[in-house]
């Protein structure tokens, strides 16, 4: 299936839907009372010579290897050796950022092959008496999207993938970064990356450089009965697979768990705290 911009369901209108829906709840209810919780080895580069099959004139020298040969064999060697992959969180996030950037740039379709969508109801907290309630609510409006969808040409990936709308998939600044590993897997390379937690980040800075994230006017131009909006991110995780040979992240996967903590004020002030964790996958042809 392929879809443009303009049809795509995104994870922040989902989350929005979500939110409206509870606070109609919430007001219809009129419930005051405050929230309860739930809770190989290298070769010798000197050749060596016989002289068995061979018909000496007057005396046969022995052969010699010259400097200039010695350099080449060893220039050869160098050129035929795997490059280093990086260890420390620094270069391991650089890396990350210069191959991952090719996709918007050099791609020609990205696939999301699914998108999770999880409750994660030891972060779930709503008026007394509503929590099965808003537990159906939330499965309905939080199904998990299991159709492929495909992204071609330049301007639909920029628009759709991560991070949506940019020309760019990652500025991660190193200082973001909780856990950074390179993995050598053969053909290819493993980079995996866990983030520190982050309140409120927005599009382009922190955890919002490298993650489509929910910021606090988009709830806002929805939701006007919202008086406080806040988001915490905690142990987002990426997990991206790059082509030896060419440089080219070739799958990804994305897992970004969040708290909403919501105040609402309709018919007297309500606290809400829902938790998600949004998995995408994704396959990257060029």
């Amino acid at each position: 299936q392929t879809k443009n911009s303009g049809g795509i369901i995104k994870m922040k209108k989902l989350a929005v839907m979500c939110l409206a829906a509870m606070m109609l709840l919430t007001a219809a209810c009129g419930n005051k009372e405050t929230p309860e919780q739930t809770t190989q080895p290298a070769q010798d580069a000197f050749a060596q010579t016989t002289t068995a099959d061979t018909v000496p004139t007057e005396e046969t020298q022995p052969e010699t290897t010259t400097e200039a040969e010695t350099t080449e064999a060893e220039t050869a060697e160098e050129t035929t050796a795997e490059p280093q992959l990086p260890t420390e969180t620094k270069d391991i996030v650089e890396l990350f950022n210069e191959t991952a950037n090719k996709i918007k740039t050099n791609a020609s379709t990205v696939t999301k092959n699914f998108e999770k969508r999880n409750v994660n109801k030891d972060r779930l907290i709503v008026p007394a008496g509503l929590q099965s309630t808003a537990d159906s609510m939330i499965a309905t409006f939080m199904k998990d999207d299991t159709e492929a969808t495909v992204y071609t040409g330049k301007d639909e990936i920029k628009e759709n993938f991560i991070v949506p709308g940019q020309s760019y998939v990652s500025k991660l600044d190193p200082s973001y970064a909780k856990e950074a590993t390179c993995t050598d897997k053969g053909v290819t390379y493993e980079i995996y990356l866990k983030l520190k937690s982050q309140t409120s980040p927005t599009a382009g800075s922190g955890i919002g450089a490298v993650c489509d994230v929910i910021e606090a006017n988009e709830v806002a131009d929805k939701a006007p009965f919202v008086e406080k909006f806040t988001t915490e991110y905690y142990n987002c995780e990426i997990t991206a697979t790059v082509d030896k040979e060419t440089g080219n992240v070739t799958h990804i996967v994305y897992s970004t768990p969040l708290t909403l903590n919501i105040t609402v004020n309709m018919f007297g002030k309500h606290d809400l705290i829902i938790g998600f964790t949004f998995i995408k996958d994704y396959d990257i042809k060029y």
